[in-house]
Order: C-alpha cells, then structure tokens, then sequence
C-alpha cells in the first residue's frame, strides 16, 4: 500500500507542474496564426464515443519521476491520467514484473551490483515485429525476484532535464503491486483509473516454458485475481505456483481496462481467452495499413495503436525512411495504403479505436519525419499543434507524457467546441500564414 507521505509528495509535484503547463496552453511555446477558422459548437468530438479522449499514461509519469515505479504511478493519478500503463516482463522465476525493455541496464543500477555481473549476456528474440539483438546487458528473464529485488531505478540519463531527485529510491514493480497500487489510487482518490497493460516479446517469455502460451496466461490470470478480467480456456493448473494478495478494497466501479501487444498473433490470442479489449500495437507491419489491413484488425482488437507518424506522414512514407519493404501486390490488394488524415476515419468504420502514441514532453524533440525533411506536408511545431490536429482527427486515446500538460490542452480544446471565439491556434493554423 502507498503511503500518504508518498502521496502528499507527488501533490507537491502537481501544484509545481501546473506553472510550466500553463506556460504552453497560455501560448509562450506557440506558433500564433493570423487568421482563425471558427470551431464546431455542438461540443461533440470526432472520437467513436462522442467524448474527449482518454489519456494513457506512458509508463506512469516518466517526464518527472523515474518511469515505472510506483511513485510514477501515484503520479500519473494525480495528474488525471485516465489509463496508466504498465510493461509486463517475466523472471526466470515466473514473477511478472514491470519495465520497459527487455534489458535493465539503461534504467536500473544492475551494473553496479556485483553479484549479478555473471549474469551479463546478449540476446536475439522476436518481438513481434522482427528480430531484435541487444548485447551486453542484463535481462529479466534471467533474474529471480530476489535479484530483481535488489535493482534500483533511476531516470534515463539521455533526458537531462527530467528531475533525478527520486533516483535510486523506488524498485522495480511486480504486475501485482502496479495493480494494488491502481486499486488504491481508485480508493483513495475517488476517481477510476484504467489499466492497460502490455505485454512485452511473449516469444521471449515463453521460451523454456511449459508450454506456449504460459506468459500469456499468466497476465490474465493476474488481472482477472484483482478485477479487471474474466478468462476463459486457459491452462490453469501450469499456474498452481501462482500466489496471489488480496486485492485491495475500492468503494464502487474499477477503472475500465485493455490489454496490448506488438505481437498480432499474442493480440489476438489475449482477445479469444478473455473478455478484455485488446489493442495491437503496430510499427512495422505494412498490410495493417491498407482497407483490407483494418478489417483483419478489427476482427479481434478493440484499439488499434500505431506510431503516431502514421497520421501525419503516412505509411508510405514512413516505412520508407525506416528501410521496411513491402509487397505492392498484396497492398494493392488489401486496397491500398491509407492516407493519413483518412487513418482514423476508416479504422472508425469499422469500430475500431485509434490509439496513437507517444506524446512527449514538450521538452522533448516530437520525432516526426517533417522535422528532417523526411515528409511534406502538415508538421506539428509546438506540443499545442501537436495535440490539436490529433484531437481533430478523433484518436480515441493518446499515450501521453507529462499528462498534465496533455489534461489543460484538452480541456483548453474542449472549450473550443462550446465557443464561437477562439483566442489560440488550432491545428489547420500551422499551415499558414
């Protein structure tokens, strides 16, 4: 259980954001426009519900505290995030356990802890999108728990600006302290958070398993212990090991819930064995983005989440710059690549949600093609454009970075379509004057 110390700390860190947050929606790190199309005013957004979108928590709160950890967690629901997203890795030991990467070298101390340097080694696994080499690091699903246990995590060094106060204080989660800490965040604060977790290489996982498909069930299993899921067809007695807490007691609903895979095949799975939505991760899968592409997606996903230069570039485009090849006969025949300002509407037909990711910081470089001249057309020049033209579009949900600055933004947009002024720079702005 978290603390109320640990909570009135993260309060603190709200009430100091909200300075620097007010700083971007009040338009000193914009772009202003000469001339202003007025906004809808039925106050309905392009989304498949109608309403705002939900905001998912990219890996709690990591813009200010290390990613990850529990108090990133407390974070995250401080900041009204409305998912707060875990990764799910698995120990030598069959404890599901939360980070990032595969490896632990780039956010942890492991390098520093001499009695795991034997343990140094390098690997090759498919995670669902192609093969993947990582040398000279540590992996999880080599350690114990008790290793992992000894880990401290601290912010990622390529990001100077991020604070580094909480360095080496919190440990890594296992997926059953992520859940009782979103149970109590729910409790104590009054307010549901959705969980969305995702499931990181199963084909790594799995390997020395007792059988296929063992990472898999083992995640649901969990979730549905404290709520979240019902399952069905799955092995159970593989998983008679598995020794649960009690969940922690919430007044009223859960937050909703949803489960993501980069590995489609895993996606679907997760999709035929419980009643959670399930949403396919894609960044390298050409045919996903063709009409025919959608179609097979939306026969099993509930959200389908790409890169977000998807919906500026395009896929051609992108997957150009980043030297993946198709076959042009089999787009053509899945109808041809989408264009980009077309994605969200074609994936809405089908019912399928769009969740675009990431939203960073506006601290951070926003990572599109236009920015190197890789692609013409659209380029978003402040987190403000950024998010407006998204919201525009009708993304569903956004996994976003420091969520604070995302929550004004919303409800600074949100106003818009209830106003027939408008005193800041919509998205169609950015092509002129």
């Amino acid at each position: 259980m978290v603390s109320s110390r640990h909570m009135l700390c993260g309060a603190a860190a709200v009430v100091g954001l909200l300075g620097h947050a007010h700083n971007v929606v009040a338009g000193k790190h914009e772009t202003r426009c000469c001339s202003m199309k007025p906004p809808a005013t039925s106050g309905k957004w392009n989304t498949l519900s109608g309403q705002w979108p939900q905001l998912v928590g990219h890996r709690g709160e990591k813009a200010f505290l290390p990613e990850h950890t529990v108090a990133s967690y407390w974070q995250a629901a401080l900041e009204k995030a409305d998912y707060i997203e875990p990764d799910l890795t698995l120990t030598k030991d069959g404890h599901l356990v939360v980070n990032h990467n595969e490896w632990l070298g780039e956010n942890t101390n492991v390098a520093s802890i001499p009695e795991l340097a034997h343990l140094r080694t390098s690997k090759t696994w498919n995670d669902g999108g192609g093969n993947v080499t990582v040398a000279n690091e540590w992996f999880v699903v080599d350690m114990t728990l008790e290793q992992i246990r000894k880990l401290r995590v601290h912010q990622d060094h390529k990001y100077p600006w991020r604070p580094a106060h909480f360095d080496g204080v919190f440990g890594l989660p296992t997926f059953e302290e992520y859940l009782q800490t979103v149970r109590n965040v729910t409790q104590l604060l009054g307010r549901p958070y959705g969980v969305i977790p995702e499931l990181k290489s199963p084909q790594l996982y799995n390997r020395g398993r007792s059988y296929p498909r063992y990472f898999e069930d083992r995640a649901l299993l969990v979730l549905e212990h404290y709520g979240w899921a019902t399952v069905n067809n799955v092995n159970r007695s593989a998983h008679a090991d598995l020794v649960l807490q009690t969940p922690l007691p919430v007044d009223g609903a859960l937050g909703p819930r949803a489960v993501q895979c980069f590995d489609l095949d895993t996606a679907e799975y997760l999709a035929q064995h419980s009643d959670v939505p399930v949403v396919a991760l894609v960044q390298s899968l050409p045919w996903v983005f063709t009409p025919g592409g959608l179609d097979r997606v939306a026969s099993y996903a509930a959200i389908l989440s790409p890169w977000k230069d998807f919906f500026v570039a395009g896929a051609e485009p992108y997957f150009r710059a980043s030297n993946i090849t198709w076959d042009a006969a089999e787009i053509q025949n899945l109808g041809g690549f989408i264009q980009p300002t077309r994605l969200v509407a074609e994936a809405h037909k089908r019912n399928l949600a769009l969740s675009p990711y990431t939203f960073y910081d506006s601290h951070q470089d926003r990572a599109y093609l236009c920015q190197t001249g890789g692609a013409k057309g659209f380029c978003p020049r402040s987190r403000q454009e950024e998010l407006y033209y998204f919201f525009e579009l009708g993304t569903d949900y956004l996994f976003v970075e420091n969520i604070v600055e995302a929550t004004l933004l919303r409800s600074q947009f949100n106003d818009s379509l209830h106003s027939s002024k408008l005193t800041y720079p919509l998205s169609w702005c950015a092509h002129g004057p």
